[in-house]
């Protein structure tokens, strides 16, 4: 009787060598892959972060008291006391906050009846006042603390500071006594920086606004 004998070959060791291998590398490939999107997720997360936190916070702030100017007291005292014509205030950076172009900033001021988009003009470094009743409202950058040499005389940035003042119309946004009104700074990016203030019963030259 003829003894069958199977032909089943064994499974050599290099043989698994060769499988283990094939798995190890199958399983580098797609662990670089997991991790690479992984990365990229997280990157795309912090600049998503970043970015929410840029438009949530206000980038600016104001340093010290913001001024009412009745310039027909200032001219000739004991006649005016009836408008504020002018603001001035500085502004900085807040602590942390990226630099602010300011030619593209943009301005308005509204009380509980009118708006009034303030238009920007070059900066006035050496400032001087418009005549009477000169056009639309208007503000400049009047003079600059901490300036950075050689930087731009428009961008704000570090710990310099900037002097603004502002021409408003008399016939459409001066400030009356006992006004509200609000001035509201409107940078390229980030949330805007609103500032509410109420004018005096009665104005000096110089009225400082709370």
């Amino acid at each position: 009787m003829k003894r069958l004998l199977s032909r089943e070959e064994a499974f050599t060791g290099l043989e698994a060598a060769i499988v283990l291998i094939a798995f190890v590398v199958v399983a580098a490939v797609f662990s670089y892959v997991v991790l690479g999107a992984g990365f990229f997720t997280t990157q795309k997360t912090q600049a998503v972060i970043q970015g929410g936190v840029q438009q949530a916070s206000s980038s600016m702030q104001i340093l010290g008291n913001i001024y009412g100017l009745d310039m027909t007291q200032l001219h000739t005292p004991g006649t005016g006391g009836t408008q504020i014509d002018y603001l001035n205030f500085t502004i900085g950076l807040a602590p942390g906050a990226m630099p602010i172009d300011f030619t593209k900033v943009s301005m308005v001021i509204y009380n509980h009846t009118t708006r009034n988009q303030i238009n920007q003009t070059v900066p006035n470094l050496a400032f001087t006042e418009p005549p009477p009743g000169s056009g639309s409202s208007n503000w400049t950058i009047a003079s600059i603390s901490n300036w950075i040499p050689g930087s731009s005389p428009t961008y704000l940035q570090g710990t310099e500071q900037f002097n603004i003042v502002v021409h408003l119309s008399d016939s459409i946004a001066s400030i009356a006594p006992n006004d509200q009104f609000t001035l509201e700074i409107r940078p390229a990016i980030g949330p805007s920086l609103v500032i509410t203030r109420t004018a005096p019963a009665s104005f000096y030259g110089v009225n400082a606004l709370y």
